[in-house]
Formats: structure tokens, C-alpha cells, sequence
């Protein structure tokens, strides 16, 4: 499969339109792309460290984070989401959060940079390191990238200093802070 796109000044494409359109479909589920509330109390703990007055909510899905944050000017980016779907704005903490493990292969470290390069201070990270049960509508599984946690440490561990938070899912998560140099 071909490397994602430059789309100019930097930002690099993500996903595939295939998939795209895949997600898509999927957030018709009223349950798909709202676990971000669980981790609220992750997200407010370094906001209020940072003292950060923005927040970037990237793969945001239903932008459930929206409700349980408070303090920082919101923004959301997806995307599968029309109308959240262009390009984001950096913001001083950036939350990605159960959205790597959705992550095209091939586009993993373009994601990875691309969260890392918005984060002025920070990115909190929750990544699913189990397959998961959901399926899309074609039938294909919904988690595309699933690693251990060292893998994904490895991944991380050039863009800051790494802290972790433990998990609270029931299937295997890292839960990470990088802080930005």
C-alpha cells in the first residue's frame, strides 16, 4: 500500500478513504467513539499540570471528552466525522485516546508524529492493546494495530519523557503521558 499523502504545510494524510468511509458508517452506532469520558479524569490531571488553555481532542469521535474537561478552549478532530474532519489546530495538550489501536498499519508512525508535532506540552495517550469485538461494516475487525505495550513504549519513547497511568479497561491498555521536551 502506497505512503500516506502530504496535504501541505506538514500534515499528512491518516487513514485511506476505504476506511474512512468504514468509520464513518461505524459512528452510527450511538456507542461507537464516546470512550474518551472514562479518561477525564486523566486528561483534567494534565491540563491543570500543564495550566494549558487548549485542548485538542484527535480521533474525538462523539467528543465525549467535551463534557468531562473543563477549563481549555475544546477543539475535536476526526477524520471519519464530517465537519471535524480538516485539519487541527495545535493545541498545549493534545488527547488521543482509544485511537491508535484503530490506526491503519502503514500509517501508525504518521499518526504517532502527527499527535506529537500538535502537542505543545503534552499527549495523553490511551491505546487498546487487545483485538477487541467490535467489527465494521465490511466485517474486518475494528482494531488495525494491536501491540503490546513495550511496542508501543517503543514507538513513544523518542517524543518525551514517558508517564504512565494504569489502565482501567478490562483488556490490556497503556495509558501514557509524553511530555513534550
Amino acid at each position: 500500500m502506497a505512503r500516506p499523502a502530504r496535504l501541505g504545510e506538514g500534515v499528512l494524510a491518516v487513514i485511506t478513504e476505504q476506511y474512512r468511509r468504514l468509520n464513518a458508517l461505524a459512528h452510527r452506532d450511538p456507542r461507537y467513539g464516546t470512550a474518551a469520558r472514562f479518561h477525564g479524569d486523566l486528561v483534567q490531571s494534565v491540563i491543570d499540570r500543564t495550566k494549558a488553555r487548549t485542548l485538542l481532542d484527535y480521533g474525538c469521535g462523539k467528543q465525549a471528552l467535551r463534557k468531562v474537561v473543563q477549563g481549555v478552549e475544546y477543539s475535536g478532530y476526526d477524520p471519519a466525522m464530517q465537519g471535524l474532519d480538516s485539519p487541527p489546530e495545535s493545541a498545549d495538550v493534545v488527547y488521543c485516546g482509544d485511537v491508535m489501536e484503530h490506526v491503519e498499519p502503514e500509517f501508525v508512525d504518521d499518526v504517532l508524529a502527527d499527535v506529537i508535532r500538535l502537542a505543545h506540552r503534552a499527549a495523553v495517550f490511551v491505546i487498546s492493546c487487545a483485538p477487541g469485538n467490535r467489527r465494521l461494516p465490511d466485517g474486518s475487525p475494528a482494531h488495525r494495530s494491536v501491540h503490546s505495550p513495550d511496542w508501543w513504549r517503543r514507538k513513544l519513547d523518542p517524543f518525551g519523557k514517558l508517564e504512565e497511568h494504569p489502565g482501567i479497561a478490562s483488556q490490556p491498555e497503556l495509558r501514557v503521558v509524553v511530555w513534550r521536551p
